[in-house]
């Protein structure tokens, strides 16, 4: 209890320099209870979550989210621990034992600790309020808000235990370093540093070469079947990549970039400036004695990138891809004239007077013969006798005709696409593609032989294309034909399909209606919906990026503290050189363009780097695992695009915080000298 005063007392004199380790612990704290209190939230688990799956991915992420807390605050405590060196270096030379000097850290710890928790708790259980009603928002769930507490008290019970575990671990950790640590070492040691690693030439060379060797591999899955990541595997390939990357980056921090900046100094003219001089020394110091750190905040940087842009890819490209699966907001097989009128009349409940198209569509299945038939003359199932029962599909095109083609499309409102679109002429096609092919549209030219009774009329492949007007599970083999040939295969062919496609915004993300037709039409597998198919995709996803989001809001949280805690610290161990700098002339002004490049070159080595790894290993997951529907329009990257944007905006953020506080500190300093 006689330490708590001091601690008090230390805390509140250098308040503005734990301003920021402080609400970098609330934050952290703020996450954890948000997660807490929505791993407990029975009331929201019930609606997304029939099969516990999400319930297990809490207990996962829990695991994940409890190991990274205790890094970064064991983190940050070496650090603090490392600034207050010397002042308790200076108590033990007052006659302090070494468990009251303890006693007093663990007091500070507490008190810290017990702020951040209050301050936390208030502001998690703001974000799990905001949370549950984005997501009951999103997903259009009926829930009762009531039920759900401001304040969880099991939630709270797991955030305050789990602090006092991280405050129990800290106070292990101090007494550990307190008992190895002599009196001399103790007040010395605010000016150690990492154990400098060597530099050589050969690791530097061999580090560039990894790096290299590791980006090649990711851009060989260009290459498809005749790549490593097939011939070899995917996942040793993939743990041959990381390792390169890895330990690439790890050599290149350590031995190739001072290596480079050691060889720039040879350049006089470029060297021996005024900023220059100054920086570049620092830099190689800096490098070679905190490697370490940077080389962890690289990996840091490059996971957080890495995990934030493929989760948003992923939450993006499947929605996209909902206008191919399910281009129109409702679709269904007709079988009668009177289930036509039943929908028709179904349909204008919902849409209020609104706008609305119905096209039916009859789709004739003809055979072909050729050297080689496209992939999708024979992929797909379709629905057997029995429920849920799946049958190889009949080979076979699937004929529309030109004018039904342009209708669809512009019922869809896709008329970008009906305005490039030329007239077919009688002996033309043009082929929907189930996906791109990896080398190119082969198709495209290609005379395929349709049989129509007892003739063979030959037709060319005009173009390609991926802009398919009627679902898969309607049409795979879609062959858009002139109106004339169509009439010939009207007559020929012996199996049809009709296919009603309604479009129109009166009816747009109508749930009620799309599970009214399913009642309508028995559940048939046949019925699709644009505006259902995207709502299902956002259900059943949204937990997943949730819980993943906590995890990406601590890694931002923990690398932008660690640059900002590292950075003042070589700041603040500079002082001097800054003093005599000053007292050579060098201005305020002079003095704060050498601390943002300073500052600037150890926030963007760990971006840069990481967001090198971002790209590649964004570009193999996409490229191996995800379905390519959408082929590779520059569209698709505008998620990860917007991810990164993010990412950087926080960095600049951290990065001005983190100027701001350097150039104060020292121009304090050399002020007052």
């Amino acid at each position: 209890m006689y330490n708590l005063p001091i601690a008090f007392k230390n805390l509140r004199k250098n308040f503005s320099f734990y301003t920021l380790y402080i609400l970098s612990v609330s934050l952290v704290i703020t996450v954890y209870f948000a997660f807490a209190s929505f791993s407990v939230n029975h009331v929201m688990l019930e609606k997304i979550s029939a099969d516990g799956r999400v319930e297990s991915m809490c207990r996962v992420i829990s695991a994940f989210l409890i190991v990274f807390v205790i890094f970064y605050m064991s983190y940050s405590n070496r650090f603090f621990l490392r600034r207050r060196a010397k002042e308790l270096g200076i108590y033990a030379l007052l006659g302090y034992r070494r468990r009251r000097i303890l006693s007093l850290l663990i007091s500070e710890n507490i008190m810290i600790g017990a702020g951040a928790l209050f301050i936390g708790l208030f502001f998690g259980a703001i974000l799990h309020k905001g949370i549950v009603y984005g997501t009951t928002v999103l997903l259009n769930l009926s829930i009762d808000h009531a039920k759900i507490p401001f304040f969880h008290f099991g939630a709270i019970a797991n955030t305050a235990a789990f602090i006092f575990f991280v405050i129990f671990t800290l106070a292990l950790s101090n007494a550990r370093f307190l008992m190895k640590t002599s009196l001399m070492e103790l007040v010395r040691f605010e000016k150690s540093a990492e154990k400098r690693m060597k530099f050589r030439k050969t690791p530097a060379l061999l580090g560039f070469i990894f790096i290299i060797a590791g980006y090649g591999l990711a851009l060989d899955i260009f290459r498809g079947r005749s790549s490593f990541w097939f011939s070899i595997g995917f996942y040793p390939t993939g743990l041959l990549t990381a390792f390169f990357i890895a330990a690439g980056t790890i050599l290149f921090i350590a031995s190739f970039l001072p290596y480079a900046a050691q060889k720039s100094k040879q350049r006089k003219k470029a060297f021996y400036t005024e900023t220059k001089i100054i920086t570049a020394p620092n830099f190689i110091y800096r490098i070679r004695s905190n490697a370490k750190t940077l080389i962890m905040l690289t990996l840091l940087s490059a996971a957080t990138l890495t995990v934030s842009s493929v989760m948003a890819l992923s939450l993006f490209y499947p929605i996209a891809a909902v206008l191919r699966i399910a281009p129109s907001e409702l679709e269904c097989r007709m079988e009668s004239k009177r289930q036509i009128d039943n929908i028709m009349q179904l349909v204008n409940q919902y849409a209020h007077g609104g706008q609305i198209s119905f096209i039916q569509t009859d789709i004739y299945k003809v055979t072909a013969s050729a050297k080689q038939l496209p992939m999708e003359y024979s992929v797909g199932t379709s629905k057997g006798s029995a429920d849920h029962e799946k049958i190889a599909r009949q080979a076979g095109f699937e004929c529309i005709s030109y004018s039904q083609y342009l209708a669809l499309l512009h019922a869809q409102d896709r008329n970008n696409v009906t305005r490039k679109m030329k007239k077919l002429q009688d002996d033309e096609c043009i082929l929907v593609k189930y996906q791109p092919n990896p080398d190119g549209n082969k198709e495209t030219g290609s005379v395929y032989s349709i049989n129509i009774k007892d003739s063979r009329i030959p037709l060319t492949v005009r173009e390609t294309t991926l802009h398919n007007p009627i679902s898969f599970a309607n049409s795979i083999g879609t062959m858009i034909v002139s109106d004339r040939f169509y009439k010939q295969v009207k007559t020929g062919a012996k199996e049809k399909v009709s296919v009603l496609s309604i479009n129109g915004k009166a009816i747009e993300g109508k749930e009620k209606l799309f599970h009214k037709m399913k009642l309508l039409l028995g559940g048939s597998p046949y019925l699709q919906g644009h505006s259902h198919r995207i709502k299902e995709i956002i259900s059943l996803s949204s937990s997943t990026f949730l819980l993943i989001s906590f995890l990406v809001a601590l890694f931002f949280i923990a690398t932008g503290s660690i640059l900002y805690f590292n950075n003042i610290s070589a700041v603040s161990d500079s002082i001097a050189d800054y003093e005599i700098l000053r007292k050579m002339g060098y201005t305020d002004r002079k003095l704060k363009r050498i601390i943002r490049k300073q500052v600037l070159t150890f926030f963007s080595i760990p971006f840069l780097f990481g967001l090198a790894d971002c790209i590649f290993a964004t570009i193999v997951y996409k490229t191996a695992l995800m379905q390519n529907l959408l082929g590779n329009t520059a569209i698709l990257y505008a998620p990860t695009a917007i991810a990164i944007a993010f990412t950087a905006f926080l960095y600049f953020l951290y990065y001005f915080i983190t100027v701001h506080t350097c150039c104060k500190t020292v121009v304090k300093h050399v002020t007052m000298t």
